[in-house]
């Protein structure tokens, strides 16, 4: 073959079990075990055996804190990955529930804003410049590192991560931002309050301050 062996991968996130384990940690969040395999409906010791499977084929990484072990997606890349095979998921085949309407509203994608929010804002700030979106990508321009800075967020470090990319959104089929300045994005609005997460859900929920933020910053009205 002219690829990877990408049946590994699939065989690992194939599993029910596994694939609800990971969708747990698309939230960018390190969870224990024990988590894990309440969220998966799995007992602890056949989620011992799932996690060190997962763990084995690259998709999480473990950190042992005594007697503890707590696991997350190895990093950005498997979370962009796991995005982008969700929109091939068919998304008709049930009614949509409150929680699933929540998650598509808004939700943490890994560590950058997914969701119909994530969009807004990405088009946003292709509309007002600050982002270029071209064959290649996108990239930030001179004015967009001005508008980060003036949000206190630095200028991006050379590094393996991009300094901007676009996720195709697995709800609406259109990208968000992902990245370095993506997860800056959602650490500033996270960190000031603008954005709640849900309990032991991925979505997030856009506090009045928020929209105030959106208003001021993006020219959006947001309800």
């Amino acid at each position: 073959m002219d690829m990877p062996n990408i049946a590994s991968v699939g065989a690992l996130i194939g599993d029910p079990v596994r694939a609800a384990m990971i969708g747990a940690l698309m939230d960018g969040s390190e969870r224990p075990a024990g988590e894990l395999a309440q969220m998966a409906g799995a007992s602890p010791q056949a989620a011992s055996a799932h996690l060190a499977r997962l763990v084995d084929g690259g998709l999480l990484r473990v950190r042992c804190q005594g007697r503890h072990r707590f696991y997350a997606l190895r990093d950005s890349e498997v979370a962009h990955a796991i995005e982008a095979l969700a929109v091939t998921v068919d998304q008709c085949r049930a009614p949509v529930s409150h929680r699933d309407a929540d998650l598509r509203r808004a939700r943490r994608c890994y560590d950058h804003i997914g969701g119909q929010l994530g969009v807004a804002l990405c088009e946003r700030l292709i509309a007002m410049g600050h982002v270029a979106a071209g064959g290649e990508g996108y990239c930030v321009t001179e004015s967009g590192r001005a508008w980060f800075t003036m949000l206190g967020v630095e200028e991006a470090p050379r590094a393996r991560r991009p300094a901007i990319r676009p996720c195709l959104d697995w709800t609406e089929r259109r990208p968000h931002l992902a990245g370095w300045y993506g997860a800056a994005l959602c650490r500033v609005m996270e960190g000031r309050h603008l954005l709640v997460r849900r309990t032991e859900s991925r979505a997030l929920i856009l506090t009045p301050e928020g929209r105030g933020f959106l208003r001021e910053r993006f020219g959006l009205e947001w309800r």
